[in-house]
């Protein structure tokens, strides 16, 4: 059976559903409305919503086919009128859950066993523990995440019978054997290696028109209400919906990697002002920690560090007001909530299917927060704008020794600057002296001409 096509939308009174089924016998459909659940059936398609609001069907409840859109349309009624069915754009949302879950890597099989569980798994779903606090201080349980990775640290051996081909997109080898903290202090050493005082200086002394445009430009998070067009509605379909059973400390780290992996796709959109090229998936790839290093963040602070050396190593354009402002794009970007940041992790699927062998990130990270963020509260949003609205980076911090070289930069700027106003100088007085010299030739030849007469 198809999954069809579908929209959703309300009145005050009705939740109105559209089914686009070309090929539907459509004498033969039926539909149930049961309690919040609707399922419709129209061989060769079947659909089960599992919506957020209780539905009846009246005598005022209504359907119609359009022969010419192929479309079902079907007017159902609120049990409460008035109600407002949230978050009803984001369509797989309200797919059925399957009870179990395949993909590219080793994942428990079963995501949920009982969503009303004992007491023991209450700090799953607790999301109000997710606050400013939680997301600064370190994982409690370091040893759980040794050796995984994957969205929420859900992975591990799962590169133990693949080649090399995916080396060229993560900077590590040895990935199941290496564990978070090895991770990290490998990426800050390498970092330090490959961090250019050269690139960093001579983006700091000069200002090219580009990167004057690259700082004033809005994206698309600025001027306009996101919305997820018909294609991104297709893949969100195809992903199906599922429950994730995570720790807090999973979740905490899932949502620290989000803001890194969005830091790294805003800088990419930013520098490029709005348009992709061939370079955007390795952008993207590149400056993300999550995506190269497979790192596992602690803490907020952390994370944010992280993308700044990161934007500070490998671009064009290493300029530290860049990547900051960097951080005020991702701001936007969680303030706008959960449909403008499927909006990015959508495009960043779509460039990573299209960068082969890239496509293996999708599979380890990008598919699953598609799903996941969907199911998060705004106010886990609401946290992450509140910390990076408050949070304060300084050039210290990063660790490239960023003031210092500013300084000798500086230095030498003053001394070259002195020695051009000295040459200047001297060549002032170089003319003047033969300014002089020619005036006392001019002279002597005039006192000549008078002795001659």
């Amino acid at each position: 059976m198809l999954t069809p096509n579908f929209e959703l939308d309300q009145t005050d009174d009705y939740l109105i559903l559209k089914i686009k089924a070309r090929f539907a016998n459509v004498k033969n459909t039926e539909i149930d409305v049961d309690g919040n659940q609707i399922t419709f059936c129209s061989y060769p398609y079947y659909l089960r919503l599992h919506l957020p609001g209780e539905l009846k069907e009246t005598s005022a409840s209504s359907g119609f086919y359009d022969w010419d859109l192929s479309i079902f349309t079907f007017n159902i009624n609120k049990v409460n009128p008035g109600e407002k069915f949230p978050d009803l754009n984001l369509i797989n949302k309200f797919l059925e859950q399957p009870k179990t879950y395949q993909s590219f890597k080793p994942k428990p099989s079963i995501e949920v066993l009982n969503k009303n569980n004992d007491d023991d798994n209450n700090d799953v779903d607790d999301d109000d523990n997710i606050n400013c606090y939680f997301l600064q201080v370190p994982l409690s349980d370091q040893n759980n995440v040794r050796v995984k990775y994957g969205f929420g640290n859900q992975t591990q051996d799962g590169f133990n019978h693949f080649k090399g081909e995916f080396f060229g997109i993560i900077e590590i080898s040895g990935i199941d054997d290496m564990d978070f903290n090895q991770r990290k202090t490998t990426q800050y050493a390498t970092e330090y290696l490959e961090f250019s005082d050269d690139h960093y200086l001579a983006d700091l002394m000069t200002e090219p028109e580009e990167l004057k445009n690259i700082l004033n430009f809005k994206p698309f998070w600025y001027d306009t209400t996101c919305t997820l067009n018909d294609s991104q509605k297709d893949i969100l379909k195809s992903f199906g919906n599922k429950e994730y059973l995570l720790s807090k400390d999973d979740k905490k780290s899932a949502l620290l990697s989000l803001i890194d992996i969005i830091y790294a796709y805003c800088y990419c959109i930013r520098i490029n002002l709005g348009e992709e090229n061939c370079e955007s998936a390795w952008v993207i790839n590149k400056l993300s920690s999550t995506l190269s290093w497979f790192r596992i963040f602690e803490t907020f602070d952390e994370t944010i560090k992280a993308c700044i050396r990161r934007s500070l190593c490998y671009p064009l354009y290493r300029r530290w007001e860049l990547s900051i402002k960097v951080l005020s794009d991702v701001r936007k970007v969680f303030e706008n909530g959960c449909v403008c940041l499927l909006t990015c992790l959508l495009d960043i699927h779509e460039l990573f299917n299209k960068s082969d062998p890239r496509y293996v990130l999708n599979q380890l990270y990008i598919k699953d927060y598609c799903i996941w963020i969907q199911q998060l509260k705004s106010t886990q949003f609401d946290t992450i704008v509140k910390l990076l609205f408050n949070h304060l980076i300084v050039k210290k911090q990063v660790g490239f020794n960023l003031e210092a070289l500013e300084v000798a930069a500086k230095t030498v700027g003053e001394d070259l600057a002195i020695l051009e106003r000295a040459q200047n100088s001297n060549n002032i007085v170089s003319k003047l002296q033969n300014l002089q010299l020619s005036e006392s030739s001019l002279d002597s030849d005039d006192d000549e001409e008078e002795s001659a007469e």
